[in-house]
């Protein structure tokens, strides 16, 4: 009896050892698929990201055309799409013709120089010019002789000496010899021609062209040798600085516009950049061929690359939705989910850029709004221009096709 007890003890014992080591075995396996698993989204979250770097050296940017920049910040509201060009108010505009005819001897300035006004641009040579100084110097010494000759009739017709016909006509040459000198001086000091210098002897043969107001030289009509006739036009200078909008309003949307209203505009050779600007002026006549009022505006900020004459087209803001917003050419769309790249990381010979998921907004300008999935540093660098093209080199990498 006592043998059979100890035997069913050990047999017992036996199977709890049995089932301890089945449970440390289980766990040992679960623990393992765990780490398995694990080890396989990390690898692929690894592999994914990999595939959303692209690398290039930087001389390949200029060579795919590839531009970098920052977010900005954008009115896409509503907004009130007109047209219109870049204007100058007509006293900043000047036309520089010759006041006497002349041969052009020099030319001191070129296309696009800036010049002060007053800046001698030209000079213009011609033998009437000496005569036109004769003829002054002639007549301020005539005037002395007629001045003498009235004063002397005038005291002898007091003295019942002479007769009154004699005094008038000493009175008269008198007079007209004073307006052939005022006239004469006029013109000379309107040619350019300094009369104290003249006056103590100094006879030029050449009259300096100015300029009228300062600005920068738009147009050139002559060159050295060239007889120019007067008011032939000889240089057109324009004054820049006081560059603004002129856009045109139709008849149904004149009463959205007012004065103060903000606008963005772009040029329509260059629709890439954007430019601010401010109603200041509403015009009070309506154009019945195109039905339509001309609005001024002023523009905000630097007018680099702006010129009088350029087409643009513009936006009137008449509701305020300030958003991020990026170039068009920044976003690469593939299968239906939108993308921009992102600058990770920049050396002396390479850049590295990350593909990233956004979502995209309302468009307008060439710009789009973008809305990023995941928060960015605010001074986060991104491709503005040539994704495509970096996807496209993405795209070659993951193929293998590095060389």
């Amino acid at each position: 009896m006592k043998n059979i007890i100890n035997v069913s003890a050990l047999f017992l014992i036996l199977i709890a050892l049995g089932g301890c080591r089945n449970k440390i075995t289980s766990q040992n396996d679960e623990n393992t698929e765990m780490s398995e698993a694990m080890n396989k989204r990390g690898d692929g979250e690894q592999e994914k990201s990999a595939f959303n770097i692209v690398k290039l050296q930087l001389k390949q940017l200029d060579v795919m055309n590839i531009e970098t920049g920052s977010i900005k910040q954008l009115d896409l509201g509503a907004t009130l799409k007109v047209n219109g060009q870049l204007e100058l108010p007509p006293q900043k505009m000047a036309s520089v013709s010759a006041l006497i005819g002349g041969r052009v001897q020099n030319v001191a300035v070129i296309e696009g120089d800036y010049v002060k006004k007053g800046q001698v641009i030209a000079q213009l040579d011609n033998p009437d010019f000496i005569n036109m100084q004769r003829e002054y110097l002639s007549a301020k010494s005539n005037i002395s002789f007629l001045e003498k000759d009235y004063q002397r009739k005038e005291n002898l017709l007091k003295d019942g000496i002479t007769s009154t016909k004699s005094f008038q006509q000493a009175e008269a040459a008198y007079n007209q010899g004073k307006s052939a000198l005022n006239a004469s001086k006029s013109t000379l000091q309107l040619m350019g021609i300094s009369v104290s210098a003249l006056e103590n002897g100094q006879i030029v043969s050449s009259v300096p062209v100015v300029s009228p107001i300062k600005g920068y030289v738009q147009n050139i009509e002559i060159n050295i040798g060239k007889f120019v006739l007067p008011q032939q036009e000889m240089f057109e200078i324009v004054d820049n600085e006081y560059l603004h909008l002129g856009l045109k309003v139709f008849e149904k949307d004149i009463e959205k516009v007012k004065a103060g209203q903000k606008i963005t505009f772009s040029l329509t050779t260059r629709p890439d950049r954007i430019y601010e600007a401010e109603i200041f002026a509403l015009g009070k006549a309506f154009d019945m061929d195109t039905r339509a009022v001309k609005v001024h505006a002023k523009i905000i900020g630097a007018h680099e690359g702006l010129l009088t004459g350029m087409f643009v087209e513009a936006r009137i803001v008449t509701a305020n939705k300030e958003v991020n917003a990026l170039p068009n050419e920044a976003f690469v769309s593939e299968k239906g989910l939108d993308y921009v790249f992102v600058q990770r990381e920049k050396t002396d010979d390479k850049i590295e850029f990350e593909k990233i998921q956004v979502n995209r907004g309302i468009s307008d300008l060439g710009f789009t709004e973008v809305v990023f999935i995941k928060d960015l540093p605010k001074n986060v660098v991104l491709v503005t221009k040539g994704a495509y093209y970096l996807n496209a080199e993405m795209q070659k990498s993951e193929f293998g096709d590095d060389d």
